[in-house]
């Protein structure tokens, strides 16, 4: 079935993508003031590391509207415009989030998506392909054009294995972390 998911998932991208004229250019950390951020959430949803990335991200003055994704039936956290986790009864049998929140998204514009999840989680994936944000960000999953700004976990996988370490260093705080750094370590003339 996941197989089906992400097939469906490719298509229906690839021809949205190529159907959807998208203003996308560079944007600095300190010009970003409104930020999508996108993640997977844990399964007792207190989402601890991802609050404290929201609050860093609001002391910075930036306004955060956060979009999660669980794979239960319910969750017990309260949904809010700024933070919201979605759940498995809205999502369709292919995993594409309900059409009112496609539709929600489609009518927020971010000057920033930050996509944190490590791995393909396709009701992420298409809110990140339907997001309007002038730089989406996030870790190579998939060889479609989403993604301004990529981040190649293999690489730093493979030289962590080299290393013969044990922990896996790469989790949500650490993606935050580099995207953030590099987007201030970017310097652009506009």
């Amino acid at each position: 079935m996941n197989y089906l998911n992400n097939y469906l998932f490719q298509k229906r991208a690839q021809k949205y993508l190529s159907e959807t004229p998208r203003d996308h250019r560079f944007v600095s950390y300190d010009k970003a003031k409104t930020i999508l951020l996108l993640f997977e959430s844990d399964l007792q949803e207190k989402n601890l590391h991802i609050r404290k990335i929201i609050a860093q991200l609001q002391q910075d003055g930036k306004k955060v509207s956060a979009w999660g994704f669980i794979n239960k039936k319910e969750v017990e956290s309260a949904i809010l415009p700024e933070f919201r986790v979605l759940h498995l009864k809205q999502i369709d049998f292919f995993h594409k989030p309900n059409p009112s929140f496609v539709n929600e998204l489609e009518n927020l514009e971010f000057d920033l998506m930050i996509d944190l999840s490590l791995k393909p989680v396709v009701p992420l994936e298409y809110i990140a392909v339907y997001a309007k944000a002038t730089l989406k960000t996030g870790v190579r999953k998939t060889d479609l054009p989403i993604y301004d700004f990529v981040l190649d976990t293999e690489e730093i996988k493979a030289s962590i294995q080299n290393a013969e370490s044990t922990e896996n260093p790469i989790d949500e705080t650490y993606l935050f972390n580099q995207i953030i750094f590099y987007l201030k370590s970017i310097q652009t003339k506009d």
